[in-house]
């Protein structure tokens, strides 16, 4: 007898016959022609990490530590941890989730979208309950969906543009209204333009990565020039902070420093990217380890390049206050560069110094839509958001559609250019409700200050301390869960790495509740916020989830009906690393079941999905194909590079976790 449609979708590729809409979707990968490539990978790391960070964060590095060592050291320390942390993510991405794979006795790593979020449903599951990593889920979803937009620098654009079109002076409190409303505006224009096209998001971020390597590049060429008086340099400025009290430094608390290297840590933590993408990703094991640390190597080296250029142009007594209690100086290090760069004209070297900052910036904004939108839609799979089906699914987009219209050969379905459109609406809302959220904070700069430290401590080093004391913690437990043996990247530093970046962001959270002294640029004087909000709403966003959570399971109690999501997924090998595998494709399912009451006969079942019981129906018919064809091996069976059905069942437990 013929297989049907859902049979044939179980053994290869998926179908859209028989998809029941009210509660199913099928989500394919891009193509391989359309997925990312290794110079993509590094541009990501690169237009991410480059944006207002290295722009407007090393004036206050330099005056939290109050010396040029102790400045180059924190982005030294922030170098070493984040390469400790890309190790991490490299292990956990390249074997996470683990799911079984035909003819292998062991679960194996095969790659998913999602980053953060399937490591900790992986490393920390809820036992004893029917969806073993719901608590999980939303504990993490919450903080994200509500915390990883980049308002903070949707304000500190608005502000570059206000400065480059001469509407405020660096001394003066930048007008709120028009800041607000250049923010929402980028923010908006961004997503349509997303949305619009995904290739062209890919090219743009690109084009955007090659641009912000040449103006770093620039700035250490300029100002190596201007130091050897090519520009009419003085020598007095490199030897003042290079030989003259170098170490020296009024800033002795330690809320000053962790605060310091928080910030450093913020502006590298673009090496997270392409871990988002990791489905739509060309052969990711073999791409990944490569082409990250190249990512990050490249990042590192124009860092210091550029905070040297600074140094060598602007004298550090300048950003310093001269009195142990007093404040720095507001203006961003650029700003101070380019002005004593081009000394004949200084409100025009302002503003362009500016102009550029907001390219940046929006390169920036760009780079982590992308990304993030991929999460959020890898969130709404789980089923936790209202109307999850919806912000799950892909739709086509509209350059997909006039490809489509224009082309000769008509195009199949699989080949029209898709985007998660809705999640990209998710993702807007939530970028709008934190720039409206700071609306009331008189000074735009302060409201860019606290989003930029909020994300950077919760969304970089909370999220960061919890996966790698989970990765440790997965290491000791050999007996149980035999990481050695499953796990599909080693790095060489192992565990070491993993240790390392767990004890860094564990001190960094603890050590941002040490009050900062006087004069440091991390006090209420300066940031119009006192220095324990932000590490107090970090540490307890978790908790939000935590809130969701009981929400979802008072709604369930109130409708009579329990939530089931099942992920089914289908994988190839890799054509490029053919002992590695491959998602090709997803079903999301999404069904509401009657909970039954306690007083049923446990002998009543509730009938199955049509699903079930064709799974059951394969699985049955295949045992006696394997028991017939035992010595026929794979390749007489079918073809080596035939997609294969998901997990052996649909639970997330067995899929997205060790099951012994």
């Amino acid at each position: 007898m013929p297989l049907n449609a859902n049979e044939e979708a179980l053994l290869g590729q998926p179908s859209l016959d028989d998809l029941q809409y009210d509660h199913q979707r099928l989500i394919r990968v891009p193509g391989e022609d359309s997925k990312l490539g290794k110079w993509s990978i590094v541009g990501l790391i690169l237009n991410r990490s480059i944006g207002s960070g290295i722009f407007l964060t090393p004036h206050l590095i330099l005056a939290g530590t109050g010396c040029v060592g102790g400045a180059l050291l924190m982005w030294t320390l922030a170098s070493l941890m984040s390469l400790c942390g890309l190790y991490v993510w490299l292990e956990c991405g390249l074997s996470m989730p683990q799911r079984r794979v035909s003819g292998e006795t062991e679960p194996r790593g095969v790659p998913r979208s999602g980053g953060e979020k399937n490591y900790l449903e992986f490393l920390y599951p809820n036992a004893n309950q029917r969806l073993p990593h719901i608590r999980t889920t939303c504990s993490f979803a919450i903080m994200y969906i509500l915390l990883y937009n980049l308002g903070g620098n949707a304000i500190a654009f608005a502000l570059q543009v206000m400065k480059a079109s001469g509407r405020y002076e660096a001394t003066e409190v930048p007008p709120r209204g028009p800041v607000l409303g250049i923010a929402l505006g980028v923010l908006t224009l961004i997503i349509v333009l997303h949305t619009f096209s995904r290739e062209g998001g890919i090219l743009v971020n690109n084009a955007f990565a090659i641009v912000k390597v040449a103006l770093l590049l620039a700035i250490f060429s300029l100002g190596v020039a201007k130091a050897a008086g090519r520009l009419g340099g003085q020598e007095e400025v490199p030897r003042n902070n290079f030989t003259i009290g170098v170490w020296e430094t009024q800033r002795t608390d330690i809320g000053s420093w962790s605060n310091s290297l928080l910030l450093c840590t913020y502006a590298m933590s673009g090496w997270k990217q392409p871990f988002y993408i990791l489905a739509e990703t060309k052969s990711p094991q073999k791409m990944l380890p490569k082409y990250t640390v190249l990512g990050w190597a490249i990042l590192v080296g124009l860092y210091m390049l550029a905070n040297i250029g600074y140094l060598l142009v602007v004298d550090k007594s300048v950003v310093l206050p001269s009195t142990p209690h007093g404040l720095p100086n507001h203006t961003d290090l650029p700003t101070l560069f380019f002005q004593r760069l081009f000394a004949s004209d200084h409100d025009k070297a302002s503003r362009a110094m500016a102009a550029v900052i907001a390219v940046s910036i929006f390169g920036n904004l760009w780079v982590t839509t992308f990304t993030a939108v991929r999460i959020k839609q890898e969130i709404a799979k789980e089923g936790i958001l209202p109307k999850s089906l919806y912000i799950a699914a892909t739709y086509r987009t509209p350059y997909g559609l006039l490809r489509r219209w224009v082309s000769r050969q008509r195009l199949h379905e699989d080949e029209i250019e898709k985007a998660p459109t809705l999640a990209f609406t998710v993702h807007w809302l939530s970028s709008v409700l934190l720039v409206i959220v700071t609306a009331p904070i008189t000074d735009p700069r302060k409201s860019y200050f606290i989003l930029t430290n909020l994300y950077a401590y919760t969304i970089n080093t909370l999220v960061g301390c919890l996966v790698a004391v989970g990765l440790c913690r997965v290491k000791l437990r050999r007996s149980k869960w035999h990481w050695q043996e499953r796990r599909r990247y080693r790095p060489w530093l192992s565990p070491v790495h993993a240790i390392i970046y767990a004890i860094t962001t564990g001190f960094i959270l603890f050590a941002n509740f040490v009050p900062p002294s006087a004069g440091s640029p991390f006090t209420r004087a300066f940031t119009g916020v006192p220095y324990y909000i932000i590490p107090v709403v970090g540490i307890s966003a978790p908790l939000w989830g935590v809130i969701w959570y009981w929400g979802l399971q008072i709604h369930e109690w109130r409708i009579g009906r329990q939530l089931t999501v099942n992920r089914e997924a289908y994988w190839m090998p890799d054509r490029d690393c053919p002992s590695e595998y491959i998602q090709q494709a997803e079903i999301i399912d999404h069904t509401w079941q009657i909970t039954p009451r306690h007083d049923m006969s446990q002998e009543f079942e509730l009938p199955k999905t049509e699903l079930e019981e064709t799974k059951e129906r394969f699985l049955i018919r295949r045992r006696g194909a394997d028991n017939s064809n035992e010595s026929d091996g794979l390749e007489n069976g079918r073809d080596r590079r035939r997609p294969q059905r998901g997990p052996v069942s649909g639970e997330r437990r067995l899929s997205d976790g060790f099951d012994g």
